[in-house]
């Protein structure tokens, strides 16, 4: 396989390793001030120099998972804000490996900017949920600006039902960008409805014709995702994950991530590639909450160690 990597958990990396104080554990706002610029670029520069080291695509998220309408309101940013915001963390991981004015330009790894599109709510709350119709309107602005901006594609993240995924799968069609779906997944490996990780992406093939590129499972412990996929175990659907991006620790809740005993860098990686007996065509491997740049190094090494890169990893790349 071409085995591709991922930065980490940049809300958790912000404030454990960077000391950063985010709001509504909101990482966009950091763009509005040369401090929290600052910030940024330091947090994604060892992604980039672990690339560049390894000789690995990479998959760098934009800083946008709460860089939508309820949340926006939340800290003062109104629909032209947001906008604005997600347009700027699109061109901004963009930049993040241009060519320094005055030095010669080196070949790097091949970036691919993610857009970031997080969920409405936090928690699931039956009530509080929206048709596929609500949510293709309520997340269709981000992942506009997100696409005008250049994103390579978008994905929704840290998704909670079907619903919400197939309204950003709609959006991202409009918007004629590549979108993928990230699903959340509670202690049981169940989707917060209580839905199988197979049974939520056969309903959003089914109400978009498969248009997105690929599934993959973030914010959950690697033993959480096994436990969910175990029980669908041969499920062509199985076949349509594309990758992980986990937690280090056990834990519901993001913010407490880093409160919780975590899993060492090493066993982090083995635990999230041993996924792969139960989901064969993953490629991307990555971390979320409570990971940081010792968890996507052991990743890319171990990777590389057991035969997950190809020839094709073998030649630095040029961002395409």
């Amino acid at each position: 396989m071409t085995l591709i990597v991922t930065d980490g958990g940049i809300e958790t990396a912000l404030t454990d390793r960077l000391g950063q104080e985010l709001p509504e554990f909101a990482a966009f706002v950091l763009l509005d001030t040369a401090e929290g610029r600052i910030a940024l670029r330091e947090y994604y520069a060892p992604f980039l120099a672990l690339a560049r080291e390894q000789r690995l695509p990479i998959v760098l998220d934009t800083p946008t998972w709460r860089a939508n309408p309820d949340w926006g309101e939340r800290l003062g940013y109104g629909a032209d804000e947001l906008a604005r915001v997600n347009a700027d963390a699109a061109a901004f991981v963009r930049e993040l490996d241009e060519p320094v004015p005055g030095r010669a330009p080196v070949a790097g790894p091949e970036i691919i900017v993610n857009g970031c599109v997080g969920p409405r709510f936090d928690d699931y709350v039956a009530a509080e949920r929206m048709s596929a119709h609500e949510a293709e309107a309520y997340h269709a602005p981000q992942v506009r600006a997100l696409a005008e901006a250049g994103a390579d594609r978008v994905t929704s993240v840290t998704t909670l039902d079907a619903a919400e995924a197939t309204g950003v799968v709609r959006a991202a069609l409009a918007s004629r960008v590549p979108v993928f779906v990230s699903f959340a997944v509670t202690a049981d490996g169940r989707l917060a409805d209580g839905s199988a990780i197979v049974e939520a992406i056969a309903a959003v093939d089914r109400e978009t014709d498969a248009a997105p590129e690929g599934y993959l499972i973030n914010c959950a412990h690697p033993s959480e995702v096994a436990a969910g996929l175990a029980r669908s175990a041969g499920a062509a659907e199985l076949e349509r994950i594309v990758g992980f991006r986990l937690n280090a620790a056990l834990t519901e809740d993001p913010a407490a991530a880093s409160e919780r005993p975590a899993d060492d860098p090493r066993a982090f990686a083995e635990a999230e590639f041993a996924l792969r007996t139960l989901a064969p065509l993953a490629t991307v491997f990555g971390g979320c909450c409570g990971t940081d740049v010792p968890h996507i190094t052991a990743l890319a090494e171990l990777g590389r160690r057991g035969g997950g890169a190809d020839d094709a990893n073998e030649a630095p790349n040029k961002r395409g």
